[in-house]
């Protein structure tokens, strides 16, 4: 931004929202002088804090921008020409693009009214686009690579005529979150002012890092705050019939995201368990002709219609819990969950004697291509996705770095110095073809700015990290919006900065902040208590043939049972006592038991607060696996 305002006359005011990660520190140490701060001990929501910065601002003109946004050098020079010759102008929205070059259709929007809120609500809008009765909601019949006279502009980027704004009002501050750049855009119109979209310059808008917006939380929030529009705005029928679609609008919205979840969740296991039902079935019917009853005879049908289902929801059941449907895909969990369920359903069997008779062949037999059909079903899919049956260790991400020769060495030393990024630096790509001349006999270099569609497809290029220091910021948003490939992320490195920022990421050395654990989240709790539940039975029932393994069999069992009873957990931390940390009960194994050693160089506090962080289903396993004979210690 600070390039952006060179050739103008601006001021940068900063409403802080009571941030809890240090920004207001970084932001004093920066910048400094260089903005005006507004430090709020609260969150008054998007409007309220918006009207705190307009109220002192000096300017003939007033940018709402997000702090999730890049601008080009000349945007703000561009604005201010089109709108001192466009004096009827009220606002201005801008062309904007995510992190990965596509465009962002709420660029451009027309009033919601019941009926083009309609369309948009129940798909219409997304099956004809190019309609001008269907397509209205993000006017998508019109070019986006022209301007436009529109009705409603984003609060991504609102450049508003600081006169104007004095006699229609500022934002409503009814609104906290959503609503609030409609009811201004809308009030802009009411009181004879024109808004545009602007096409000649664009903006980065890192859109939705904030607020996930599939979430049903999120539409509940933004429909509610449609309805408080439709309040001010709307009369009589109108009205009524507004709110109404709204309010089916919620159900129908929360019944799609619901079913999305599911068939998301459970389509592909649903699929793996009939197909391991079905080759169960083929098994017994073989052995049924073959083996067991070559002279007569048959399985029960009970066999069939429960065990067999029983059996085959073990096994799907055991390849959720070893993280078997987790991407990237890998083979431990498909070879681990099927060896594991012959155990569970052996032991079972052993144990009720109604049931001893049916063949624990027919259950080894299903372990073996539950195997087999797991493993194929992931070699499709990875076949499908990236050209390659076989299951390879989850790499590193493919990298390359664009800049001058001076900031990719810079760039590359941050990403694997400081900031310890997980990449593969696959080679630097220069601005100038000079450089590339004087830096020929450096094999880091792969060539220069026109050639990266090239390149990016020769070397199978995940991820491209512009250093903004030495590339114009327009540069990069026109070609970030040329490429535009979904299969890429885009990342950028700002001036003299020791942080990254791309979508749905900011890479910092700044640890001051408070820290996220997976283990204060309650889904992740839910899933720990079922894990101890299940990995503590698996072990009890396996106890007859185990317990020979166990150091001492009899303190291994009773702190099972006290797994069992809540008391205790299967994994926990190596100091319980650590305050700082999410609250578990003691631990029967570790960190520790996960690296097999006892003192491996790293604090403890480390190691404990790793697994805070990233706890899963597969964490606990994986240390489970490793150390269940210790149980006892």
């Amino acid at each position: 931004m600070q390039k952006a305002i060179e050739a103008i006359s601006a001021e940068i005011i900063v409403v802080d929202n009571n941030s809890s990660d240090g920004s207001q520190e970084m932001l004093k140490e920066k910048f400094g002088e260089q903005i005006i701060l507004i430090e709020n001990t609260d969150n008054p929501g998007f409007s309220k804090a918006n009207n705190q910065g307009i109220r002192i601002a000096k300017g003939r003109y007033v940018l709402l921008l997000n702090p999730d946004t890049l601008v080009g050098e000349e945007t703000f020079t561009k604005c201010l020409t089109f709108m001192d010759a466009h004096p009827k102008a009220g606002a201005l929205g801008i062309k904007m693009i995510d992190g990965r070059g596509d465009f962002l259709p709420e660029s451009k929007r027309a009033l919601p009214t019941p009926k083009v809120s309609f369309y948009k609500i129940f798909g219409l809008a997304s099956l004809f686009p190019n309609s001008k009765r269907f397509g209205k909601y993000h006017l998508s019949y019109l070019d986006k690579e022209a301007n436009h006279e529109i009705e409603i502009l984003s609060g991504a980027y609102m450049w508003m005529r600081k006169s104007a704004l004095d006699e229609i009002g500022y934002l409503d501050e009814t609104f906290f979150m959503y609503g609030e750049d409609i009811d201004l855009s809308y009030r802009f119109i009411l009181a004879g002012y024109q808004n545009y979209y602007f096409s000649d310059s664009q903006i980065i808008h890192y859109k939705g890092e904030s607020t996930k917006k599939g979430s049903l939380n999120y539409v509940r929030v933004f429909y509610q705050a449609m309805i408080i529009f439709a309040k001010k705005h709307f009369g009589g029928n109108r009205k009524r019939l507004f709110i109404g679609s709204i309010r089916l609008a919620v159900y129908f919205r929360a019944l799609i995201a619901i079913l999305n979840r599911l068939l998301t969740r459970l389509g592909f296991p649903l699929i793996e368990g009939i197909l391991i039902y079905g080759a169960m079935f083929g098994i017994q019917a073989y052995w049924q002709y073959y083996v067991k009853y070559i002279e007569g005879g048959t399985y029960p049908l009970e066999f069939k219609l429960v065990y067999m289902p029983l059996y085959a929801l073990i096994f799907v059941l055991l390849l959720w819990i070893t993280g078997a449907y987790k991407k990237p895909f890998r083979l431990r969990p498909l070879i681990t969950a099927p060896v594991l369920g012959f155990i569970t359903i052996a032991t079972g069997t052993y144990m009720f004697s109604g049931i001893r008779n049916f063949s624990r062949a027919i259950v080894g037999l299903s372990a073996i291509f539950t195997m087999i059909i797991s493993i194929a079903n992931r070699g499709i899919i990875n076949r499908r996705a990236n050209g390659s049956f076989f299951f390879t260790e989850p790499s590193r991400k493919r990298v390359v770095i664009v800049g001058s020769p001076e900031s990719v060495k810079r760039v590359a030393s941050l990403l694997l110095g400081k900031l310890a990024y997980p990449v593969e630096i696959v080679g630097a790509i220069y601005r100038n073809q000079t450089d590339v001349h004087a830096h020929q006999a450096d094999l880091s270099v792969l060539g220069h700015w026109g050639q990266l569609d090239q390149i990016l497809r020769l070397y199978r290029i995940e991820e491209v990290i512009y250093d903004n220091g030495s590339l114009p910021t327009q540069d990069i948003l026109q070609q970030l919006s040329r490429l535009s490939k979904p299969e890429l992320s885009y990342k950028i490195v700002p001036p003299n900065a020791d942080f990254v920022i791309g979508p749905q990421t900011i890479l910092t050395t700044q640890h001051d902040g408070p820290i996220w654990f997976n283990l204060q989240q309650v889904g992740h709790k839910r899933r720990k208590r079922l894990f101890d539940l299940i990995g503590a039975s698996v072990l009890l029932l396996s106890f007859p043939f185990l317990f020979l393994f166990y150091q001492k069999a009899g303190s291994a069992f009773g702190k099972l049972l006290r797994v069992l009873a809540h008391q205790q957990h299967l994994v926990g931390y190596i100091q319980p006592e650590n305050s700082e940390l999410p609250l578990l009960k003691p631990g029967l194994l570790n960190m520790h038991h996960r690296t097999k050693m006892t003192d491996i160089g790293v604090p403890i506090r480390a190691l404990d607060r790793f697994y805070a962080q990233t706890y899963s289903w597969p964490l606990d396993l994986e240390i489970l696996l490793k150390g269940w004979r210790r149980i006892a210690e």
